[in-house]
């Protein structure tokens, strides 16, 4: 008989951000876009659109525009992941209305499988929810296929697809819903 020991996995501690953690953020921002995809682009394509995202300055404005909502993951003192929703028209092709996206969820690539992206998209859920919104909606490359598992995994499904501009390189993305209501 096999004795099974269930391993006490930490859980991530989901708190909002606020203006003043913009240096933090904007460093945790950079390095899981970084480590997500900077081996899957051209080089200076990708220079140039991380030099303009995630600036201090960047991620401050951000965080003052009354339309976005971040959240941070951390697991004791260390942050390790993040999540931003946008309130903005959404594309077309979603239906349930009101919606809002999912902009941004990242988490440090040494905690993946630590139940840090669930604990940020449940937080974010609550939060739409909380606000009246009836689906979750976000852009996905198509080349994430990472991404792309965990966000089927979490029973969002591709209803569409739109373009996004990394430098001078235009890529396709998925477009995920999920309904949440």
């Amino acid at each position: 008989m096999v004795n099974r020991v269930k391993m006490n996995i930490e859980k991530p501690i989901i708190q909002l951000a606020a203006p003043s953690n913009a240096p933090a953020l904007a460093k945790l921002a950079e390095k899981t876009f970084r480590d997500a995809f900077a081996l899957l682009n051209n080089k200076e394509n990708f220079e140039s659109y991380v030099a303009r995202s995630f600036t201090e300055n960047k991620i401050r404005s951000e965080l003052l525009d009354s339309a976005s909502t971040f959240f941070i993951a951390r697991l004791k003192d260390q942050w390790v992941g993040y999540a931003k929703l946008y309130q903005s028209p959404p594309p077309d092709c979603v239906k349930q209305l009101p919606a809002i996206e999912l902009s941004r969820l990242y988490s440090m690539p040494q905690y993946l499988g630590r139940g840090i992206g669930p604990a940020l998209l449940e937080a974010c859920i609550s939060h739409a929810r909380n606000r009246a919104f009836k689906s979750l909606w976000l852009g996905s490359w198509k080349e994430n296929r990472r991404g792309n598992a965990f966000y089927a995994k979490m029973q969002f499904k591709i209803i569409g697809t739109k373009t996004f501009a990394l430098g001078y390189e235009i890529q396709e993305d998925y477009v995920f819903a999920k309904p949440i209501m």
